[in-house]
C-alpha cells in the first residue's frame, strides 16, 4: 500500500571527533507523526460506455507518503547517519463514483448504486481511522530498532539512506500492520457487497421495466 516515498535529509551537525567504529551514542529517540489528510470531495460521473456486468464502481486510491529525516553527524573519517523523525501522510484522494450511464439520475436504482459506492468510501476511511494508533506504534517500533549508520568520507551516502529506509519499511511490525489493514479492507468491503443491494435494485419498478432487457445478472463493486 506505500505507493510513493519522499526522502528528506536535513541538518548538518558538526561535532567533536569520535571513534569511527561506534555510532550508537548518536541514536535519537525518533519523533513519529501520522498525519491523516482527508478529502470529502466526491465526484459522480456517468460512464462513457455501458458498464458490463456491474452498475457502478469507485475510482479511488489511498496513498502513503513517508518522509524521514536522517541527521548526518560529523565524526572521524566520516559521518554517523542517525534517524531523527518519521512522518507518514495518509491521504484520501478525491473519490470518483462511476455509474452506468443507462441509470437515470435520482431514480430508485441510481440512488441505491450511489449509496452503495459511498458506503465503500466511508468503509475504507473507517478502517484507516481505526488503525491510526496501531500504525503509529508499528512505525515507532521500526524507527527505534534502526541503529545509526557510519558512512566513510567519500563513500556514497544515498545507499545508506536507502538502507535506513528499507529497515524502516521492511520491519515486521510495519509489514504486519499493512497486511492487517488490507485484510480488514477486504473483509469489510465484502460485507457491503454481500448485503443484498442488487436484490433491492430489482425491486425498483422503474429499473425492472426499463432495464430488464439490458441485465441478466448485475453487481455493484
Amino acid at each position: 500500500m506505500f505507493k510513493k516515498f519522499l526522502f528528506l535529509v536535513c541538518l548538518f551537525i558538526s561535532c567533536d571527533l569520535f571513534a569511527v567504529e561506534d555510532c550508537s551514542e548518536f541514536k535519537f529517540n525518533p519523533d513519529i507523526n501520522i498525519n491523516n489528510i482527508d478529502n470529502d470531495n466526491v465526484i459522480i460521473e456517468k460512464s462513457e460506455e455501458n458498464l458490463v456486468g456491474k452498475l457502478g464502481y469507485v475510482k479511488s486510491n489511498i496513498t502513503y507518503n513517508v518522509k524521514y529525516i536522517v541527521i548526518p553527524i560529523s565524526v572521524k573519517d566520516g559521518f554517523c547517519f542517525s534517524l531523527r523523525s518519521v512522518d507518514v501522510d495518509i491521504k484520501f484522494p478525491e473519490f470518483d463514483i462511476v455509474i452506468d450511464k443507462r441509470l437515470k439520475e435520482d431514480t430508485c436504482a441510481y440512488n441505491i448504486v450511489l449509496q452503495h459506492e459511498k458506503d465503500h468510501i466511508q468503509q475504507d476511511k473507517d478502517v484507516i481511522y481505526s488503525n491510526l494508533e496501531n500504525i503509529k506504534k508499528s512505525v515507532l517500533n521500526a524507527a527505534e530498532s534502526i541503529k545509526p549508520v557510519f558512512v566513510e568520507n567519500g563513500e556514497e551516502t544515498e545507499k545508506n539512506k536507502i538502507k535506513i529506509y528499507e529497515q524502516l519499511t521492511n520491519h515486521k511490525d510495519v509489514v504486519d500492520i499493512i497486511s492487517k489493514i488490507k485484510q480488514e479492507l477486504r473483509q469489510e468491503n465484502e460485507k457491503i457487497d454481500l448485503r443484498g443491494d442488487s436484490f433491492k435494485i430489482w425491486q425498483c419498478e422503474d429499473f425492472y421495466k426499463e432495464m430488464k432487457d439490458y441485465y441478466d445478472k448485475i453487481s455493484i463493486d
